[in-house]
């Protein structure tokens, strides 16, 4: 099998957009800066040299930036939620 030359930022950013999508519910921080970087890699993939794994990777990255803000999101208001009703006593 010959190798490809210049995929590497493809494969990098294919794989960060595995790794968002596996720590959706973990860390969807993290996820969602995975994501980011995961992008940016994969459209100077596609802007260097044009490769499959480029392009599947701007699709898997957006599908994890998406799912990750929202996730986030969740997270953001449910914790919100949960301090609103603490009452907290006063002198």
């Amino acid at each position: 099998m010959a190798k490809e030359r210049g995929v590497a930022l493809g494969i990098a950013g294919f794989t960060l957009g595995i790794v968002s999508l596996a720590i959706l519910v973990f860390n969807p921080l993290f996820g969602t800066l995975a994501s980011i970087v995961g992008l940016i890699l994969c459209i100077i993939q596609q802007k260097r040299n044009k490769t499959k794994f480029g392009k599947i990777g701007i699709i898997i990255n957006i599908i994890g930036f998406v799912l990750n803000t929202v996730i986030f999101y969740i997270y953001v208001t449910a914790v919100y939620d949960y301090l609103s009703t603490l009452s907290f006593p006063t002198d």
